[in-house]
């Protein structure tokens, strides 16, 4: 069948395909303009041993941002399985259904022990359960744009941030 085009694996793969680029886009057999040496920290190289150089910088390069792909990859798949995981439906009914008929039994057994009087505390009392409740229905799906959700966003200017700032370290 078709694949379906999802786009964090996407980017995960242009971001290997750069990481390579980076690494290893410097054609290791091309030589220098001074024939088939190098100029190395302490003068002339020959060329093979400049291509070996370049080639093992590269893959050192290669290694380190591959590790930060995985680890970039991983930390999107965790985030993957807390989204596609809700609370078992059962679960919910039970809970909002227990807890509303505790709120309307302990309001009427408040306003019948105590009188009026008790309202306005009872209210503020049920108003703050009821928004723990509303607050673990955020929490549920914690990667959407509402305000009251994670800034992924934010986060993914921070990651670009960090991969620019290291391919400017490796001198690219």
């Amino acid at each position: 069948g078709s694949m379906e085009f999802i786009a964090p694996i996407y980017v995960l793969d242009r971001l290997r395909e750069l990481a390579y680029m980076l690494s290893f886009g410097e054609d290791v057999n091309d030589s220098s303009s001074n024939g088939n040496k190098d100029d190395g920290p302490n003068g002339p190289v020959p060329a093979t041993t400049s291509s070996m150089l370049k080639t093992q910088k590269g893959t050192a390069i290669y290694r380190q941002l591959n590790g930060q792909i995985d680890t970039l990859n991983g930390a999107w798949g965790a985030m993957e399985r807390i989204a596609a995981t809700p609370l078992p439906f059962v679960y919910v009914v039970h809970l909002r259904t227990f807890l509303l008929l505790y709120l309307f039994l302990w309001n009427l057994h408040g306003v019948g022990s105590n009188g009026w009087k008790t309202i306005p505390a009872l209210l503020a009392a049920s108003w703050a359960l009821l928004g723990i409740e509303a607050a673990a229905v955020e929490c549920e799906r914690p990667f959407q744009l509402n305000a009251n959700h994670l800034p992924l966003g934010k986060m993914c200017v921070v990651v670009a941030k960090n991969v620019a700032q290291t391919i400017k370290t490796i001198g690219y």
